[in-house]
């Protein structure tokens, strides 16, 4: 569009008090703009389209009615959910629920074997790993909530407190059947991690947890603090080497499970349309 050279500064002012009132959705602008307005066609057709109201056609009946029947097809009736303590709650009555008659069936060789000490100290360790990764699921299961103890760090804790733990507390001793009697404390520690992760993720599905890969380590850690806690109580072999590489090796490895598995999930669920 061709204009006297006089009005091409003008014209520029105009452009930046109109680039301005987009961020600031001001109406206002100056005294010499508004000069300006009544005297270039150009300015004063884009300040009367920047400034009208954008009023949107009404939709048709039809496409209301359609809407809401969508709508109302998609809506079911749901439990409120419960608070993050009642949550932490019912996974550690869960926990104890599992873990009881685990040890009653398998016996307490475990239990004859330490002093009151390294029972003590055992105790106190799986019983706070057992609220943290109780609290930590919760909070996931919780959109919204406060993470006081992120998921992952709660699953590093978790580990990191058992194998200190466990190797301050118990002897070492000289490896005997190391892996035979090993690798069946630790077939069996697996085995019940595996339905145990299956009842915490029956009660963590009621949520919803945003972060897969962090519930599934998560699930994975309480799972294999449980086996490791059965084992801890039934398993006459109660020195560290032994306690470490395999007790642990199930919490371990029961973690790593669930991340994996968590994983497969979100890809498969990535692909789907």
């Amino acid at each position: 569009m061709n204009m006297p050279p006089e009005l091409t500064a003008d014209c520029r002012l105009v452009d930046r008090e109109l680039d301005r009132q987009l961020g600031t959705r001001s109406s206002a602008i100056s005294t010499q703009a508004r000069r300006h307005l009544g005297e270039c066609e150009r300015c004063r057709n884009l300040y009367q389209w920047m400034t009208e109201e954008f009023v949107p056609a009404p939709g048709s009946a039809e496409l209301y009615s359609k809407i809401q029947s969508r709508l109302r097809s998609s809506l079911k009736p749901v439990k409120p959910q419960a608070s993050t303590r009642s949550l932490a709650a019912r996974f550690w009555m869960l926990f104890l629920l599992f873990a009881f008659p685990a040890i009653a069936m398998m016996g307490l060789a475990g239990l004859r074997q330490m002093d009151l000490f390294q029972m003590a100290g055992i105790t106190v360790v799986l019983v706070l790993g057992g609220v943290v990764v109780s609290l930590s699921l919760a909070w996931q299961m919780t959109p919204g909530s406060l993470h006081r103890i992120p998921g992952k760090v709660a699953v590093r804790v978790l580990i990191a407190g058992f194998l200190l733990a466990t190797s301050l507390l118990f002897p070492w001793h000289a490896p005997e059947a190391f892996f035979a009697r090993g690798w069946h404390c630790f077939r069996v520690g697996m085995a019940m991690a595996v339905p145990a992760a299956f009842l915490f993720w029956r009660l963590v599905r009621r949520g919803a947890a945003l972060a897969i890969t962090s519930l599934g380590g998560t699930l994975g850690a309480i799972a294999g603090l449980l086996s490791a806690t059965v084992l801890q109580f039934t398993c006459s072999r109660q020195d560290a080497g032994h306690l470490l590489a395999w007790h642990g090796g199930v919490l371990v490895a029961s973690s790593l499970m669930g991340i994996l598995v968590a994983q497969a999930i979100r890809r498969v669920s990535e692909r789907q349309p």
